[in-house]
């Protein structure tokens, strides 16, 4: 029983955890998107859009004098 309720949280709770992994910059709007309305079927649908439609702030990375992308 314990494991179904944690999957059933993690479910619930995975357009957050999506947006904080892809490092969006949207990330707290997911939060509070999915938090207020994640318990309607179509809020946590749009709060997992918004997580992989975001694009995750572009990191460089400099190596020996070269920048890589």
């Amino acid at each position: 029983m314990m494991t179904f309720l944690t999957v059933l949280f993690l479910m619930y709770w995975l357009p957050t955890i999506v947006a904080i992994v892809r490092r969006t910059p949207s990330a707290l709007g997911v939060a509070m998107l999915n938090f207020f309305l994640g318990w309607t079927v179509i809020g946590w649908i749009v709060a997992l859009v918004i997580a992989l439609a975001a694009y995750p702030a572009e990191r460089v990375v400099v190596i020996e004098g070269r920048a890589r992308y």
